[in-house]
């Protein structure tokens, strides 16, 4: 796959998770932001923070899956 539609399939990955999933998401990798720390934040339980993030990154994987490196 080409590197200019292989980012923009990411780009279309990312800006298609609901914003709640989108935020913890910056939060963790942009900002660097501990599971922990996030919570404190949003002002959301760590469950919530931790279930979040994980359906954001099996939709991810499962849209992205096939990307070749």
């Amino acid at each position: 796959m080409e590197r200019a539609a292989r980012d923009e399939r990411i780009r279309a990955t990312f800006s298609a998770l609901p914003p709640a999933q989108y935020e913890v998401v910056r939060l963790h990798f942009v900002e660097d932001l501990a599971h922990s720390e996030i919570a404190e934040q949003l002002n959301l339980p760590l469950g919530t923070v931790k279930s979040r993030l994980r359906l954001a990154f099996e939709k991810i994987r499962k849209d992205l899956g096939e990307i070749d490196e």
